[in-house]
C-alpha cells in the first residue's frame, strides 16, 4: 500500500511541476464510456436478456413438473405404508430418497449450464464493447478511456458511450445464448 501512496504522490507532483509549455504541448485527451448502461440498454444484452428470461420459464416449468411428479410417488408410499412390510417401505422409500437426490442434482447441473451460457453471452458482448472502445479511441486519438463507474463528475462532451453504443448496436444487434 505505502508503495502504491508514493506512486500516486510522484505521479502527482509530476503533473504539478510540468511546464506550462509542456502542457499546452501534450494535452491529454480522455473519454469516458458507461460500460453498465451498455450492458443494459444494447441490442445484444436485450436479446441475451429476453433469451434467459424464456430459458428460466422453461427451467421453472420442468422443476415444478418434476416436483409434482415426487410429490405424487411421496404420496403414494404413504397410501401404502400401512400396506407393505417394513423392508419393502425402506426400500421404496430409499428409492424415493435417490429420486429426489436425482432430481437435485438435475437442477443442479442444469443451473450450472444456464450461468455459463449467461457467462459466455455476456463475454462476447463485453469483448465487443472493448474493441469497439478502443476503435473509437485510435479514430479520436484519445489517451484515456476510463469507466463511468470510476468517475464522479465529468463533461458531456467527454462521454462517448452513445457513440459506442450505435456502433455496438451495429455491429452486434444480438448474441446466441447457447
Amino acid at each position: 500500500m505505502k508503495t502504491f501512496t508514493s506512486a500516486l504522490v510522484l505521479a502527482f507532483a509530476a503533473l504539478i511541476f510540468i511546464t506550462p509549455a509542456a502542457q499546452a504541448a501534450d494535452p491529454i485527451k480522455i473519454a469516458v464510456v458507461d460500460i453498465q448502461s451498455l450492458l443494459k440498454n444494447s441490442k445484444a444484452a436485450q436479446s441475451i436478456e429476453s433469451q434467459i428470461a424464456t430459458m428460466r420459464k422453461s427451467f421453472q416449468s420442468e422443476v415444478e413438473k418434476e416436483e409434482k411428479d415426487l410429490r405424487t410417488k411421496e404420496s403414494a408410499i404413504i397410501a401404502e405404508k400401512d400396506k407393505l412390510k417394513e423392508d419393502e417401505l425402506k426400500t421404496k422409500a430409499q428409492e424415493f430418497q435417490k429420486q429426489v437426490a436425482a432430481g437435485q442434482k438435475k437442477v443442479q447441473d442444469r443451473k450450472a449450464t444456464l450461468d455459463k451460457s449467461i457467462a459466455t453471452a455476456l463475454g462476447t458482448l463485453r469483448a465487443e464493447i472493448v474493441k469497439i472502445v478502443a476503435k473509437i479511441g485510435e479514430d479520436k486519438d484519445l489517451d484515456l478511456v476510463l469507466a463511468r463507474t470510476d468517475v464522479v463528475i465529468v463533461n458531456k462532451d467527454m462521454d462517448i458511450t452513445a457513440d459506442v453504443l450505435k456502433q455496438l448496436d451495429s455491429n452486434l444487434p444480438s448474441v446466441k445464448v447457447q
